[in-house]
């Protein structure tokens, strides 16, 4: 995770697409005088990638953009209804391949954007073959596709290094700030206490919210240090979608940490709003080593809450690191692993400077949600690669 994934997702997408892809014929463009942009997706519900997208789908210019989502699968849950009433169009896509290629080639987009591509091997499958003259990809997975047909891979200045193109098969798009259009975060209330989450009040609470397989070994020693700094920190964590990812991890980090290990505490997987309310109890929250928050970060600095932050070369390490950079407060965010362990531990132990910093971040927060100028630079991206129309 801490490496150029560029060559393996060619070499893996070479591997799934044999020696031909399925071929389609696009239907002539139907959008008119305006730019018709496909969303696809199966993950426009309560997820993730709902909330990073739902926005954008929203807010584009309606007197320019004629927008179809592609949904694979229906959500009947607030997140799908929401983006379905936002679309001017919206498909569900059926699980054939066949038959959802000729449904998505027959829509006659003048740019087909892919929300996520590497998280649902249909999707993924999908996008092998062209469907649009201009095919795009953006962050919702952070990786590059590694996908011939797949022409830009939509990003931001402050997500990437200078020399980011070689980490991508995509041209790569860098627009000069974040691709998402993120609605404010309410507070969730009631505010739980800590013993509802089976945690001590006495304890630094140090929360690691994300999904296990974004813990590389590479940060098995920081929160070991952190704990070991701290002697009344907590780490916690949430167990993974399935028993085994809990398993593999805590064997591997009683080797890595068996003097600390007493003091690292799972707990369930939560419902958004008790999430939310974990994060609220929580001191700081640590940002993982190259594969870190994205959703997550933008619903902590909603809240207020702390996240160390030690940004990577690459896009998947470097999403908290540009919503601090957007907001212009850099408290949190470090430039190698020592000062990773310093400042979480500063944060920790020192109550006035954990509060400070959050004050900080709630006062320049609103710069991370509902951004209309994240969506006026997609809308210049989109009309500087649509096709000319005749």
């Amino acid at each position: 995770m801490g490496m150029n994934d560029r060559d393996l997702a060619a070499s893996l997408a070479k591997l799934a697409r044999g020696p031909r892809a399925v071929s389609v014929q696009p239907a002539p463009r139907t959008g008119g005088s305006k730019i018709h942009v496909g969303f696809l997706s199966r993950y426009f519900r309560n997820h993730t990638i709902g909330r990073l997208m739902a926005g954008v789908i929203g807010a584009l210019a309606r007197q320019r953009f004629l927008v179809t989502v592609l949904s694979v699968g229906q959500a009947d849950d607030e997140g799908g209804r929401r983006i379905r009433q936002a679309a001017d169009r919206y498909v569900v896509l059926p699980a054939q391949l066949g038959p959802a290629l000729q449904i998505v080639a027959g829509q006659g987009l003048d740019i087909l954007y892919y929300a996520d591509l590497g998280m649902d091997p249909f999707t993924y499958t999908l996008a092998f073959t062209r469907c649009a003259p201009v095919q795009c990809v953006t962050w919702g997975h952070p990786l590059t596709t590694g996908i011939p047909t797949m022409d830009y891979f939509v990003s931001s200045e402050d997500l990437e290094t200078a020399g980011a193109q070689a980490h991508y098969t995509e041209k790569l798009a860098r627009l000069k700030t974040l691709n998402v259009y993120y609605d404010r975060v309410a507070a969730p209330a009631p505010l739980k206490d800590r013993g509802f989450f089976g945690l001590p009040d006495r304890a630094h609470v140090y929360a690691c919210p994300q999904t296990l397989f974004k813990f590389h070994p590479d940060f098995d020693d920081v929160l070991g240090q952190i704990l070991r700094r701290d002697p009344q920190g907590i780490l916690v964590l949430i167990e993974g979608k399935y028993p085994r990812w809990r398993e593999l991890l805590l064997d591997r980090l009683r080797r890595t940490c068996g003097d600390v290990i007493d003091r690292i505490r799972f707990v369930h997987r939560q419902s958004r709003d008790n999430y939310l309310k974990l994060l609220t109890v929580s001191d700081v929250l640590l940002d993982p080593l190259h594969f870190g928050g994205g959703n997550s970060s933008y619903e902590a600095l909603g809240l207020g809450v702390p996240i160390v932050a030690l940004p990577s070369e690459f896009l998947r390490g470097r999403i908290t690191y540009a919503q601090y950079r957007k907001m212009g407060v850099m408290d949190c965010v470090v430039h190698n692993t020592e000062e990773y362990v310093q400042r979480a531990v500063e944060l920790g132990v020192d109550r006035d400077r954990r509060q400070a910093v959050g004050r900080k971040i709630r006062e320049a927060n609103a710069a991370l949600f509902e951004d209309p100028m994240a969506v006026r630079e997609l809308e210049a991206f989109f009309e500087s690669v649509a096709p000319r129309q005749s």
